[in-house]
C-alpha cells in the first residue's frame, strides 16, 4: 500500500512538471549592448543596410536579415534610401557569427518520500511504517552555441572616408543548442531594437517570446522558460 501511494505521488509530481513545461511560454534570450550618439527620436533620415562581410553580403540570408533590420528602422520613423541623393543619411552594417559547440553540463537531484506511524504506551514500543525513494543525482550534457549579431550605424556622409563616424553600435549575444542562426535571427534583431536606441553604454538581457510552432523552439537556454 505504502509503495503504491509513493509511486502515485511521484507520478503526479512528474505530470505537473511535464504539463508546466508544455504550457510555459518560450523565449529567445539575448544580451544586448549598445553605444550611440543618436537622438532619442529619429526625424526621417534615410538609410541603407549593407554588410561588413563581403561573403555574407552575397548570400541570400543577408537579404532576409537586411529586410528585418529595414522593417525595424522604418517602424522607428527612418526612411529607406531611394537613391535620389548622393548618399543616404545613415549607413547600417550588419554581421553575424556562430561559435561552438561547447559542452554545458547540468546536474540535478531528484527524490520523493513519505511515511506515517503511531505508538502505544507502557511496554509496547512505537509502531510505524515508512517508505521513500532515495535522492538521485543526474547529469546531462548538451552542446551549446554562441550566436553573435553586430549592427553598426554610420553617418552616411563619412562612410566612404578614411575615418567614418559611428553613431550607433549594437551587439547581441544569444546562446542555444542549435548552431543554426536562421530560426532565431528575427528575435535577436527584435531584441537589438527593443527600446531603441536605449541608454548608451548599457547591457540589457532581452527576452523575446517565441510562437509554439516556430523553429526557434528548438534553440535557446536550458531555462524552461527559454526557447529550447
Amino acid at each position: 500500500m505504502g509503495t503504491t501511494i509513493a509511486t502515485r505521488i511521484f507520478a503526479l509530481i512528474i505530470l505537473i512538471f511535464g504539463l508546466s513545461a508544455c504550457v510555459s511560454p518560450k523565449y529567445v534570450v539575448s544580451d544586448i549592448t549598445r553605444h550611440h550618439s543618436l537622438p532619442l527620436t529619429p526625424s526621417g533620415e534615410s538609410f541603407i543596410v549593407v554588410s561588413s562581410d563581403e561573403e555574407q553580403e552575397e548570400s541570400l540570408a543577408f537579404e532576409v536579415y537586411a529586410a528585418l533590420v529595414s522593417q525595424r528602422l522604418s517602424a522607428l520613423g527612418l526612411t529607406p534610401f531611394n537613391g535620389e541623393s548622393v548618399t543616404p543619411d545613415l549607413m547600417v552594417t550588419l554581421k553575424w557569427s556562430v561559435e561552438g559547440p561547447s559542452p554545458d553540463v547540468k546536474s540535478r537531484s531528484t527524490g520523493v518520500g513519505a511515511g506515517f506511524g503511531y505508538g502505544f504506551g507502557y511496554r509496547d514500543g512505537p509502531l510505524g511504517y515508512g517508505f521513500g525513494s532515495p535522492y538521485e543525482n543526474r547529469t546531462s550534457t548538451k552542446q551549446i552555441y554562441v550566436r553573435h549579431v553586430d549592427l553598426v550605424i554610420y553617418d552616411g556622409t563619412t562612410y566612404n572616408t578614411e575615418n567614418p563616424t559611428r553613431v550607433f553600435e549594437g551587439s547581441a549575444v544569444s546562446t542555444g543548442t542549435n548552431g543554426q542562426i536562421d530560426p532565431v535571427m528575427p528575435y535577436i534583431v527584435q531584441a537589438i531594437f527593443d527600446h531603441f536606441p536605449g541608454a548608451s553604454g548599457e547591457t540589457r538581457t532581452v527576452r523575446v517570446e517565441v510562437p509554439p510552432d516556430s523553429e526557434a523552439v528548438n534553440t535557446g537556454h536550458f531555462n524552461s522558460r527559454s526557447a529550447k
